[in-house]
């Protein structure tokens, strides 16, 4: 069984190292931008006031490439490791709860797993927040009391809405009538409230920085994930087949409704026998119910925001098919869903993220005199500033006179939130300006070369 559970890990690294240096997108960008450009006191007083997270993660990526550089690969790597940890730790888990056979069966799943290699090979927090809930999870089972409350120490200054994974830890605890526990769990928490006294003025002033920004853009609700039927449905799908999707809908949904068919059997035979696992049913179900019912309220209701969940699905799924009568056939079937899925991921560039590194490097080769580029939105700055030799040439529609130029870029990228209707362009055909060649780049949308009609 060592021998299996190293070979897992091995197959959960190689497949997280796999094009790791595709180019990085809009949030990869401010994570590293950041990370490069401020102080590790900066980034505590500085950017988090303007951020949505703690500033835990930044810090590790800060210290972690002034060591190892800020390649792309680099950038990615703490969030590979993190990644493989988790997939050990799901097997700890499972070991702990249903013993060998599910926790093996469900670290093979986790190494495969479309969203987290996804998501293990991306530089922002999800990775390490799903590591640290795996954590608590773990010392929790083990009744290690001091090693929890580091690791829910560890949650908080990562992301906020992993700490709702402390809420069927207490329904647990009450539910089976652990009252020796209790008092132990309750302690558990006083590191995590002693950095909240400390951290509460910087959280209060992220939310009323993202409130502000959100109703100055109201589409970017949309965006930030609102609790509807859709989102709930895609966190399902996306658990099983990962980030990408299929242009012809109608495909989409027959494979995910084929693949669910599948995986539902393994949850049906999980909930059947749910009496020992009932622990892996709170962690699965409440904080899903806390943050869509939540997210009705305060947007952010995201498959991605949940990946946390990631190891308890696997950990059901597992279980389950361990109870089957077809058990070698149902792991075939899952095990070769995620391979499929990872490698249609992996391997096709088209599912890869924002092509930035390719955008910059066509308009600097073509780009000519006094020519700049233009953007309706200051996000698409961030990702464009970190692959420029000349930054100077970017600019926003309005910080300069676009007229006085007979020739220029124009980019479409966030345009559907800033100007839907697209009035800028609109006002430069008034002025006489044609749009004589549109580039499409993956991720990033459409290219507009501009030029003044004579």
């Amino acid at each position: 069984m060592k021998k299996a559970i190293f070979l897992i890990l091995l197959i959960a690294l190689l497949l997280r190292l796999i094009n790791i240096s595709q180019s990085l997108w809009l949030d990869e960008t401010i994570s590293a931008t950041f990370a490069r450009d401020l102080s590790f006191f900066r980034i505590i007083t500085q950017f988090s006031l303007s951020d949505t997270h703690p500033p835990l993660y930044y810090l590790v990526l800060r210290a972690w490439s002034l060591v190892f550089g800020f390649s792309e690969a680099s950038l990615r790597m703490p969030s590979v490791i993190f990644g493989v940890l988790t997939v050990y730790l799901t097997y700890k888990i499972g070991k702990v709860l249903a013993g060998k056979k599910v926790g093996t069966l469900s670290a093979l799943f986790m190494s495969t797993a479309p969203l987290h290699i996804y998501y293990s090979q991306e530089a922002r927090m999800y990775s390490f927040s799903t590591l640290a809930v795996s954590l608590v999870v773990y010392f929790f089972l083990k009744k290690k009391w001091f090693l929890l409350s580091l690791a829910i120490l560890l949650v908080g200054m990562i992301d906020y809405l992993p700490l709702f994974i402390l809420i069927p830890l207490w329904f647990y605890l009450i539910v089976t009538k652990d009252k020796y526990s209790l008092f132990d769990f309750a302690k558990a928490h006083i590191p995590l409230i002693l950095f909240f006294s400390l951290w509460l003025p910087y959280f209060f002033h992220q939310i009323k920085w993202t409130s502000i920004y959100v109703e100055q853009n109201s589409e970017w609700k949309q965006v930030l994930g609102s609790g509807n039927l859709k989102e709930l449905a895609l966190v399902w799908v996306k658990f099983i087949i990962g980030r990408m999707s299929f242009a012809n809908k109608l495909h989409y949904s027959l494979v995910a409704s084929f693949l669910s068919i599948i995986f539902g059997m393994a949850f049906v035979l999980a909930f059947k026998y749910r009496k020992k696992v009932i622990f892996l049913w709170f962690w699965f179900i409440v904080p899903l119910a806390v943050s869509f019912i939540g997210s009705i309220f305060i947007p952010g209701f995201s498959y991605f925001r949940l990946l946390f969940l990631i190891p308890a699905f696997y950990l059901l799924i597992a279980y389950g098919i361990s109870k089957s009568k077809f058990t070698k056939l149902l792991v075939g079937l899952i095990f070769t869903t995620n391979l499929v899925f990872t490698s249609i991921y992996l391997f096709n560039s088209n599912y890869w993220r924002e092509d930035w590194k390719g955008l910059v490097s066509f308009i600097e080769s073509r780009i000519e005199g006094e020519e700049k580029v233009y953007a309706s939105h200051l996000g698409a700055f961030t990702p464009y500033l970190w692959y420029a030799k000349r930054g100077d040439i970017i600019l926003r529609f309005g910080e300069s006179s676009v007229i006085d130029s007979n020739s220029f870029y124009s980019l479409d990228y966030l345009m559907d939130l800033s100007d839907p209707n697209r009035k800028i362009y609109q006002v430069l055909k008034d002025y006489g300006y044609k749009d004589i060649q549109v580039y499409n780049f993956r991720g990033v949308g459409q290219v507009r070369y501009w030029v003044k009609s004579i």
